[in-house]
């Protein structure tokens, strides 16, 4: 066979001038184009500028007030308090006149015995010797203390329960007991039970120690009583 000539892959191109036209025409979309974007912007940037902010109005329109900061609610806390005496406060042990002495003692809790063997479950007022001593309450006598010597700890006294039998009462160091009493006897509120004295443990350091240790026992668990005894205005309490 006789060889042919290659076929010819020279590429076609426009002619130089058809293709400057064409260029042009390209120049002058994409100038317009941006024209029109810059332009499209800037209108839209004014639009945005003369309506009004939404921080400031609400949906209908109407100007809306500054924010204003609420507090954090307060905690209450609650206290509970020990039961209340009918009226409210335990009425003062002793009848106290007006050139009496009489002087309370906050020493619930103290140390007492050798060593802080054991805690002070009372509070000591301190009083002439003699002064009547009444019962706060009406209630029961209970039981019925005897001195016989330092030994006997509380000397001569009385234990006393309330009627429903919530509160005890005791009453130690009496230098006697008002006569005719006896255990199970029913006593009213404010009758005399005994007298101020110095019995028991309170006479071993000192003979004019004259003085009532008294007792409040809500459900017979021993609980300070100063705060909520009678503040009679001839009787001094410490602190106060």
């Amino acid at each position: 066979m006789m060889n042919e000539p290659a076929p010819d892959f020279t590429p076609r191109t426009a002619p130089v001038d058809q293709r400057e036209t064409q260029m042009s025409r390209r120049r002058l979309l994409g100038g317009a184009g941006t024209a029109l974007g810059v332009g499209a912007f800037a209108l839209l940037l004014d639009s945005a500028r003369a309506q009004p902010r939404m921080a400031e109005f609400d949906i209908a329109g109407e100007a809306l007030e500054p924010a204003v900061r609420i507090p954090p609610p307060t905690t209450t806390t609650t206290t509970t308090t020990l039961p209340p005496t009918p009226s409210g406060q335990i009425m003062f042990p002793i009848v106290v006149g007006p050139d009496d002495f009489c002087w309370v003692s906050d020493s619930f809790g103290d140390c007492r015995g050798v060593a802080c063997s054991r805690l002070h479950e009372g509070v000591d007022i301190m009083a002439d010797l003699g002064l009547p001593i009444r019962a706060p309450v009406s209630g029961r006598l209970t039981k019925r203390y005897v001195d016989y010597g330092a030994s006997s700890g509380a000397g001569n006294g009385w234990t006393l329960v309330n009627d429903d039998g919530s509160i005890t009462y005791k009453f130690f160091h009496m230098d006697r007991h008002e006569e005719g009493l006896e255990v199970d006897d029913e006593v009213e509120a404010g009758q005399i039970i005994g007298y101020v004295g110095n019995t028991g443990t309170s006479g071993v350091s000192s003979g004019t120690n004259h003085h009532l240790h008294f007792e409040y026992r809500p459900d017979n668990d021993a609980t300070d009583s100063f705060d909520y005894l009678e503040r009679d205005p001839n009787v001094s309490f410490e602190g106060e």
